[in-house]
């Protein structure tokens, strides 16, 4: 049974945004909708839990570009990191790239570090993608990370349903039978968006 998660205000995190904590439901009007909605990944503040703004996230061609912020890092890896990624998302898994990288300063102001040519480091994600052996019995799988989480976003919106996350769990056995490969692939497509966002 989903739970309905607990709505956050974290003005020092979101610059006095609203945040949400995962296991919320956004509504599919809210997504890629102009205005951030920051939800955390994993709602548990380990260094893992990313928050994803899947309000203003925005269509680039094929690819997703969303902002990612990292606030519970230790503090030796210094302030607040913050990244722009573009996700492009596959039938059976996300490829991503940085294209910004960047921090929030204690002040709540984001800073960028770096720029990156998005091209070249499309270029280079589908070059290391392609040399990642598959996981398990040869075959890969959205899951709870930040990048499906974008890609899970952008096709609930496509399907007019609200977003809630985690997403359920893959139950796909680690085998490589002809069931498992299709038990895989039916629960990657809620992932893949159907249409272009606006």
């Amino acid at each position: 049974m989903q739970k309905r998660g607990i709505l956050l205000i974290l003005p020092v995190l979101c610059l006095g945004e609203v945040c949400l904590a995962a296991g919320v439901t956004v509504e599919p009007s809210s997504i890629a909708a102009g205005s951030p909605e920051w939800v955390a990944s994993a709602g548990d503040k380990s260094p893992t839990d990313a928050m994803v703004d899947i309000g203003s996230m925005r269509q680039i061609g094929d690819a997703l570009e969303v902002d990612i912020r990292w606030p519970h890092m230790p503090a030796s890896y210094g302030p607040e990191l913050a990244e722009k990624d573009r996700v492009v998302c596959l039938k059976d898994h996300a490829i991503s790239f940085a294209v910004e990288d960047g921090f929030v300063s204690a002040d709540g102001e984001h800073h960028i570090k770096q720029t990156y040519d998005p091209a070249r480091r499309r270029e280079e994600a589908e070059r290391q993608d392609s040399q990642m052996p598959k996981i398990g019995a040869g075959f890969s799988s959205y899951g709870p990370d930040p990048r499906s989480m974008a890609c899970w976003a952008a096709a609930r919106k496509c399907a007019g349903e609200p977003f809630t996350w985690p997403p359920p769990p893959n139950m796909t056995p680690l085998e490589n039978t002809a069931e498992a490969l299709k038990m895989n692939s039916d629960y990657n497509k809620p992932f893949v968006p159907t249409c272009t966002l606006d």
